[in-house]
C-alpha cells in the first residue's frame, strides 16, 4: 500500500473515532485487538454445547439465539440482525454487527453498502443473491460503539455453528473485526488483505477485503479492494 493510501485509511480511522495502537509490526484498532476466542466453550457458560451440537438446520439455530439471553444487549435491540440470503450458499459474507438503520431494517446491510457489494460481487461474476450474510454479533449497540471482546465471545459458538450448518465453500470477512473473529486472532485488515487463509476447524478458504464503509469514505482505495477481488475470481 501506498504511503498516501496509508494516510487516507489512518485519517478515516481518525474520523471515526477509532484507537489505534502504533507498534513496529503496523497498527492495530485497540477495540479489537483484545478478541480473544475460546476454543472450547465453558460448561459454566450460558451455551449449551450439547443443545448446539442438536441442531441440525438453521432455522433451529435462530430460534435457539432468540430464546436465549446472549447479551444484555440483546434487550438493548428491538430486532436481531443474525442471517439473511441463501441456506445452500457457495459463499458467506461475514459482517461484523448491525448498525441502528440496519437494526430497523432487519438486514445485514445498509443499502449503501448492499449496492456497493453487489456491484463488487457482480465484477467477478458472483450473485449477491445467492450468497449467505450474517454478522459476528447480532444486536446494535449504544453510540454504535464496537462490540466488546465478551459481547462477541458470547456470539461466537453460534457464529460457528451457522459456518458449519451454511458450509459455505468460500468466506469472505468484511473489515478488521469480522476478519478477526473468524481468524480468532486479532489482525490488520492492511496486512491481511489481498490473501486468503484457512478455517482453523474446515477447509474453507477465508479473503479479507475492506469493509464497504470504508469504501465509500475512502473511494481511492477501491483500487485495493479490486485487487482483492480478483484473487477471489481466481480462486473460484
Amino acid at each position: 500500500m501506498k504511503n498516501l493510501e496509508k494516510i487516507f485509511l489512518l485519517n478515516w480511522y481518525k474520523s471515526e473515532n477509532i484507537d489505534l495502537i502504533i507498534n513496529n509490526e503496523g497498527f492495530l484498532n485497540k477495540e479489537s485487538s483484545d478478541i480473544k476466542i475460546p476454543s472450547s466453550l465453558d460448561k459454566n457458560n450460558i451455551h449449551d454445547q450439547t443443545e448446539l451440537n442438536n441442531i441440525t438446520n438453521i432455522n433451529e439455530l435462530l430460534e435457539a439465539v432468540e430464546s436465549q439471553q446472549i447479551t444484555d444487549l440483546k434487550n438493548y435491540s428491538s430486532n436481531s440482525c443474525i442471517f439473511e440470503g441463501s441456506k445452500r450458499p457457495d459463499i458467506l459474507i461475514v459482517n461484523d454487527y448491525p448498525s441502528e438503520e440496519e437494526e430497523k431494517s432487519k438486514k445485514i446491510f445498509t443499502n449503501q453498502c448492499e449496492i456497493l457489494i453487489k456491484n463488487m460481487l457482480n465484477a467477478i461474476s458472483v450473485d449477491f443473491d445467492k450468497t449467505a450474510r450474517i454478522n459476528v454479533f447480532f444486536w446494535r449497540t449504544p453510540d454504535n460503539r464496537k462490540p466488546l471482546a465478551k459481547e462477541i465471545n458470547d456470539c461466537n459458538p453460534f457464529v460457528k455453528k451457522i459456518i458449519e450448518l451454511l458450509s459455505p465453500k468460500f468466506i469472505i470477512t468484511l473489515g478488521e473485526l469480522a476478519t478477526s473473529t473468524i481468524l480468532e486472532e486479532s489482525i490488520n485488515i492492511i496486512d491481511v488483505r489481498g490473501k486468503s487463509f484457512d478455517n482453523k476447524y474446515t477447509n474453507i478458504k477465508i479473503y479479507p477485503l475492506f469493509h464497504p464503509r470504508i469504501l465509500i469514505k475512502q473511494p481511492t482505495l477501491k483500487r485495493l479492494a479490486w485487487e482483492d477481488l480478483k484473487i477471489i475470481k481466481e480462486d473460484l
